[in-house]
């Protein structure tokens, strides 16, 4: 059916045609129409791997400028299984998803061009893995590559499906219980076994396996964690990733990851557990400052996140019930332990040391936007609906993301340009409108200015994301004064399913004749 289907959007293509063995088989979505003009030759080479210098060249562009928001590769391992070719053999598709995102940033225009074919290459290779994907661990990091990058061109629904396949690919594979009393339980065989002639390429126990492998595999799952909340919280959908069934330690700090020997058995320290239990989970933290490791920080914020979001969308509470009042206080004493528990390299963008100034950024946006879900509540049941309630807090937390902005701006406006905290950022500057629309605060109206500066900045890093926050920033901003105090009263379930402005940005990309399906 695949081939008959490529044959009617291709008459006359000549499938016998000798390629490469480096060839794969093209992507359907990728293909063009059949009376587009061209070499069949040179449209077939769009998806083949660049050649061995420039896929050098992206990889290092990937590491250097885009590490950051993926910060579960060892480097020295990657590059030297790049070198001996063995990427290429086992897992085209992570190359094809790193290609893909490191095309913007190369200065050849011709291969910034190649962009989406690399996308949708690696689109399809995705789509073609199995349960149990060979090799496991660079699928799955191919697989949160591809998520991000769908998230920022406007291909949402493919990230979104992209995510539930990996997070059943990790089970399949055992990832999820990597450091599980009982790896073996429910039944499976053990992750280190064989079938047929195919290994399982999961972590064994962890006899044969380096310390650097087995934090690559701690990262990957925890980034997975981090991209499932993330994508959960500002769309009200229900997370991929049960906590019950995620047990994987939280890794150990950057600076020690990358400083591994490819071949050592065991890392320099030991691992900190990961307990669902949130006040021994805080009091874990302690062990991150020396070295000051602020991905642990990173991981432990978006479980709070994760807590935040299933409260504030639970099918089973009312924002104005006893209840949910009990458990808004409790996260929110939670998140105001784990703040004051942070060393000032962790809190502070301009106490960062360099190295963790991104991350320090994706710490403090995270944990202001649990605060400021805990806390834009609806206003149902409240006696005098003139007082400021806890929307205030949720207003101040808004503000502190403003002051993120200004603090990151005076080192680099680089800093910001995370697709991680996008959502984030576009809801502090909804809350800025409509506080300064109710109170005609001109302090606000620069700080809502700021959040636009940031969008456009977005825009140039980006395909889609920050074109999207700006024209629905900017549809906010043209709402009456009677709207925007009803999108206060209803809190941030009523500030979530105002689809008024997503409407307004399809049709604003529509109007400008920008070829992006929005889903």
């Amino acid at each position: 059916m695949l081939g008959l289907n490529l044959l009617e959007r291709l008459p006359g293509l000549n499938f016998d045609l000798s390629m490469p063995d480096q060839v794969d088989y093209p992507s359907p979505d990728s293909l063009p129409y059949p009376n587009a003009a061209g070499d069949q030759q040179d449209m077939m080479a769009d998806f083949q791997l660049p050649p061995h210098t420039l896929l050098v060249e992206l990889v290092r562009l990937f590491f250097d400028r885009l590490y950051h928001m993926f910060p579960c590769f060892h480097r020295n391992s990657f590059e030297a299984q790049l070198d001996d070719g063995v990427v290429q053999k086992e897992s085209p598709l992570i190359l094809y998803a790193i290609c893909c995102v490191a095309a913007r940033y190369h200065p050849d225009v011709s291969v910034k061009r190649r962009e989406k074919d690399w996308y949708a290459q690696a689109k399809f290779n995705y789509d073609m893995t199995q349960r149990d994907p060979y090799p496991g661990l660079r699928t799955i990091q191919a697989a949160l590559v591809l998520i991000l990058y769908a998230y920022t061109a406007g291909d949402f629904s493919a990230g979104w499906l992209f995510l539930g396949k990996a997070w059943r690919q990790a089970v399949a594979l055992g990832m999820n219980r990597m450091d599980a009393s009982n790896p073996a339980a429910l039944g499976m065989k053990p992750i280190h076994s064989t079938t047929g002639t195919r290994t399982h390429y999961g972590i064994d126990g962890l006899e044969g396996s380096t310390a650097a492998e087995k934090e690559e595999y701690r990262r990957t799952l925890w980034l997975m964690f981090i991209m499932d909340r993330n994508m959960a919280w500002p769309t009200a959908w229900p997370v991929t990733i049960p906590e019950p069934h995620f047990k994987v330690d939280i890794p150990s700090s950057d600076t020690m990851f990358q400083t591994m020997e490819p071949a050592l058995e065991h890392g320099p320290c030991e691992s900190v557990p990961f307990t669902r239990h949130l006040e021994s989970l805080i009091k874990s933290s302690s062990g991150a400052k020396d070295p000051c490791n602020v991905f642990h920080y990173v991981c432990i914020t978006h479980v709070l996140l994760g807590r935040v979001s299933e409260l504030v969308h639970s099918l089973h509470h009312t924002p104005d019930s006893l209840e949910y009042t009990k458990e808004c206080a409790e996260l929110d004493s939670y998140i105001v332990k784990f703040q004051l528990s942070l060393p000032r390299q962790a809190a502070s963008i301009l106490e960062a040391s360099p190295a963790d100034r991104v991350h320090v950024v994706w710490l403090q946006v995270t944990l202001n936007t649990c605060a400021m879900l805990l806390h834009y509540r609806c206003l149902n049941g409240v006696t005098d609906v003139g007082t400021p309630g806890p929307f205030i807090l949720a207003m101040t937390a808004a503000r502190n993301i403003a002051q993120i902005i200004r603090d990151t701006s005076r080192i680099s406006s680089e800093l910001i340009l995370s697709a991680h905290i996008g959502s984030s950022l576009y809801v502090a500057a909804c809350i800025l409108v409509i506080e300064w629309r109710m109170t005609g605060d001109d302090a606000l109206r620069e700080e809502i200015q700021l959040f636009e500066l940031v969008f456009d900045r977005m825009n140039e890093v980006f395909i889609f994301l920050g074109m999207k926050f700006k024209f629905a920033l900017e549809h906010d901003l043209r709402k009456s004064k009677e709207e925007l105090q009803q999108l206060r009263d209803c809190g941030l379930r009523g500030l979530l399913a105002d689809c008024t402005k997503w409407t307004h940005v399809k049709e604003e990309v529509q109007r400008r004749g920008i070829l992006i399906d929005i889903t």
